[in-house]
C-alpha cells in the first residue's frame, strides 16, 4: 500500500511517537488516551450541538445557501418573521425532529461537495401550524378579502372528496410571498367543472348580498332586490371565472418519468391522494389556473361579448343585436355601447327562459336546433323591479315611433337617388337598418344615435339631388339630460300628474333643457318613496318669475283643468270657471310675489258682500 512522503516508520514523527510510548507506562498510556478521546468526543458532540443550533437559524439558511436566499427574503418580508423556520418545518416530536435535522445536515453536506439540486423541496405538516393556529378550528369564519372563511369545515371534512391540509390554500405559489393565501387554490376548487353559481361554485356560499346601493360604471343597482325577486348574480356578473384548470398529460413529467406512474394518470383519487393528502404538491403545479374575480370594464364588456353565449343556438346571424348592444358598426357615430353591456349582463341575462312567455323556432331546424328566446319587460322586471314595466314600454315604442317615421321620409326620398346614389344616403340606409335589425331597444341610446345620424344623412343625400330637408319627425332630448337619459331616454314624449297637475317632461328637458337633477334626486341618494325632492312650490321659482304678464292663457299650461273643479274655501264651494267668464284674470286674485298662491280673504270682499 502506497505511504504519503515523509510518514514511513522511520520518519521523524514516527521515531519521535515511538520514544514517548516507551517512556510512558502502560497504565498512564491508557489513561492518556482514554482521555484525549475523550476530549475530542466532547469538543465533537460540543462542535455538534453548536452547529445544529447555528444551522437552525434563518440566518444561516439565508446566508450560507444561495439556492434559500429567494426564500429566507420572503420569510423576512412575512407574518411570520419572528417564528424560526425550524418551528414551522420540524413537526412536534423528537423522531421528526432527529429526522429533520439529518435531512438538514445531509442538504449542508450536498452544498458544500456541490452535488445539490436547485429545486429545494420542504413540507409543512398540519401539526406544525396548528401548534400554533388551533384556534383557528373554534374561532368560527375570518373575513379574507370580504369572504367569510370557516377553516374547520376545510380541514377536518373532506373536500370533493380529498382531505386538505393547511398548505393545500397557504402556499407559496407566488415568489415573494411567504405561506400567504393563494386564492388561485379556492377558485380551483370552486368552480373546476361546477359552473358560475353552480354546486360548490355557488355564490352565497361565499359571498354575501351587499346590504347597500353599489355602484359599478356609473350606474347605481340597489342589492336589495336580489333576495326580494330572488336574482341570480349570474345574470349580471358575467366573465366572473375565467379557465378551466384542466390537466396536461406533459406537466407529470416535470417529476416523474416512471411508466407505471404515468400510467395512473387518469385515477383522479390516487393522484390526489399522493399530491394533495399525503404530499403537499400545490394544484397550479399540474392544474392550469382558473381565475376568479370582476375584470376592468373593457374586459368585461369583451367577457360578455354576446357571440361567445349566444352561437351554439343561434349560428352567426346575430350580428346586428351584438353589434346594437355592443355600441358597434355605426357609421359617423361614436362607439356607444349599453351600459348593460359594460357592467357585464349577458344575452342570457334577459333571454332567460324563466322570463320568457314564447320560445321562437326556425322553422326548418331540428329539434334540438337554433331557436330564439324572447326577452320583454318581465326581463327588466325580474332585476329592477315593477317600475321598469313602464319604462320598458316606453323605450319600445320610442324606438318603434322614430325608426317608422325616418322609414316613411326614406320611402318618399329613394326614389331621387338613382341607381348611384350619394355616399351618404348609403350611410343613412345603413345605420337605419342597423337599428332595424338589431331591435333598437338592445341599446336605445345608440339606436336614437344611429337614427339621428340617419336623418341627417338623408338630408345630405336629398341636399346633393337637389332637394330640400326635412324636419326631423321626432323631439331629441338634450345634454340637460345627462346620465339620467340611459335609462329614460324617451321621457320627453311622456307626461305624469305631479301633485294635482298634469306635468309634461317635453317643455322642461327639451324646449328648456332643464336638468332632471334640478327636480329629482340620483336614485342613490333619494328615498325609496320619493319621486320629486320638493313639493309642489319647487315649481314657482320657475313658473311665476314673471307676475306681471300672467294670464289665463298662461297659467293654462299648467293648471289647464283648473276652470273643471271647485275648490272648498270659507264661503263654501269655489269655482274658477265663473270669475274667468266675466274677465278676471289670474293675478286679480293672486299674488305671486308673496310666495303663497292662495288669495287672501280681503281679496274675496272687494268684490263680494
Amino acid at each position: 500500500m502506497p505511504r504519503l512522503p515523509g510518514l514511513g516508520p522511520d520518519s521523524l514523527p514516527a521515531r519521535w511517537a515511538s520514544g514517548l510510548a516507551r517512556k510512558v507506562p502502560p497504565p498512564l498510556r491508557t489513561r492518556v488516551v482514554g482521555s484525549t478521546v475523550g476530549i475530542l468526543f466532547g469538543f465533537g458532540v460540543v462542535a455538534l450541538l453548536v452547529f445544529v443550533q447555528i444551522s437552525s437559524t434563518p440566518t444561516f439558511c439565508g446566508s450560507t445557501c444561495h439556492i434559500m436566499k429567494p426564500y429566507y427574503q420572503s420569510w423576512k418580508h412575512s407574518s411570520h418573521n419572528r417564528i424560526a423556520c425550524v418551528e414551522c418545518h420540524i413537526s412536534p416530536g423528537i423522531g421528526a425532529e432527529a429526522r429533520k435535522k439529518f435531512e438538514a445536515m445531509s442538504m449542508v453536506a450536498k452544498y458544500l461537495t456541490g452535488t445539490y439540486g436547485t429545486k429545494p423541496w420542504a413540507e409543512v405538516d398540519d401539526a406544525a401550524c396548528l401548534k400554533c393556529h388551533e384556534r383557528r378550528l373554534l374561532e368560527g369564519k375570518v373575513n379574507y378579502h370580504g369572504v367569510l372563511f370557516d377553516h374547520t369545515p376545510h380541514l377536518s371534512e373532506t373536500r370533493r372528496g380529498l382531505r386538505l391540509r393547511c398548505t393545500s390554500c397557504h402556499s407559496q405559489i407566488v415568489q415573494g410571498t411567504h405561506l400567504t393565501v393563494t386564492s388561485s387554490t379556492c377558485a380551483l376548487c370552486h368552480f373546476k367543472n361546477q359552473g358560475v353559481n353552480r354546486g360548490l361554485g355557488q355564490c352565497k356560499r361565499c359571498h354575501q348580498v351587499p346590504d347597500r346601493v353599489t355602484s359599478n360604471e356609473g350606474v347605481a343597482f340597489d342589492h336589495d332586490v336580489v333576495a326580494r325577486l330572488d336574482m341570480n348574480c349570474e345574470s349580471c356578473h358575467a366573465g366572473v371565472v375565467r379557465g378551466a384548470g384542466d390537466v396536461a398529460r406533459e406537466r407529470c413529467l416535470s417529476c416523474h418519468n416512471q411508466p407505471e406512474r404515468l400510467a395512473r394518470f387518469n385515477d383522479k383519487d390516487y393522484l390526489h391522494t399522493w399530491h394533495v393528502t399525503k404530499h403537499k404538491v400545490d394544484c397550479q403545479n399540474c392544474h392550469s389556473q382558473i381565475e376568479h374575480g370582476r375584470l376592468p370594464s373593457h374586459a368585461a364588456a369583451s367577457a360578455s361579448d354576446a357571440a361567445n353565449a349566444c352561437v351554439s343556438c343561434h349560428g352567426s346571424g346575430h350580428s346586428p343585436q351584438q353589434d346594437l348592444y355592443s355600441g358597434l358598426g355605426g357609421r359617423g357615430v361614436p362607439r356607444t355601447p349599453s351600459i348593460m353591456f359594460e357592467t357585464g349582463v349577458t344575452c342570457q341575462g334577459c333571454h332567460n327562459p324563466e322570463f320568457a312567455a314564447t320560445v321562437t323556432r326556425t322553422a326548418a331546424m331540428e329539434p334540438m336546433g337554433p331557436h330564439s328566446q324572447k326577452a320583454g319587460a318581465v326581463s327588466c322586471m325580474s332585476c329592477h323591479g315593477p317600475s321598469y314595466e313602464s319604462i320598458y314600454e316606453q323605450w319600445r315604442s320610442g324606438v318603434d315611433e322614430r325608426t317608422d317615421a325616418l322609414r316613411r321620409q326614406m320611402e318618399s326620398t329613394v326614389g331621387a337617388m338613382g341607381l348611384e346614389a350619394p355616399p351618404a344616403w348609403e350611410d343613412a340606409r345603413h345605420n337605419y337598418s342597423l337599428v332595424e335589425r338589431g331591435r333598437g331597444v338592445h341599446n336605445v341610446n345608440y339606436a336614437y344615435m344611429l337614427l339621428d345620424k340617419a336623418h341627417e344623412q338623408m338630408n345630405t343625400a336629398r341636399k346633393a339631388r337637389g332637394l330640400s330637408a326635412l324636419p326631423r319627425p321626432w323631439k331629441s332630448l338634450g345634454l340637460a339630460a345627462g346620465k339620467c337619459a340611459s335609462c329614460h331616454i324617451g321621457i320627453e314624449g311622456q307626461s305624469g300628474r305631479f301633485g294635482e297637475l298634469r306635468f309634461p317632461h317635453g317643455p322642461h328637458v327639451v324646449f328648456a333643457q332643464i336638468g332632471c337633477e334640478q327636480c329629482h334626486r340620483p336614485h342613490d341618494q333619494r328615498p325609496k318613496t320619493e319621486v320629486v325632492k320638493f313639493g309642489a312650490s319647487g315649481c314657482t321659482s320657475c313658473h311665476h318669475k314673471n307676475v306681471s304678464s300672467a294670464s289665463a292663457a298662461l297659467c293654462g299650461k299648467c293648471h289647464g283643468d283648473i276652470t273643471a273643479r271647485t275648490f272648498p274655501s270659507f264661503r263654501g264651494e269655489f269655482s274658477h270657471k265663473g270669475h274667468s267668464e266675466v274677465g278676471l284674470e289670474c293675478i286679480s286674485c293672486h299674488d305671486l310675489r308673496s310666495g303663497d298662491v292662495h288669495p287672501p280673504r280681503s281679496k274675496c270682499t272687494e268684490c263680494h258682500d
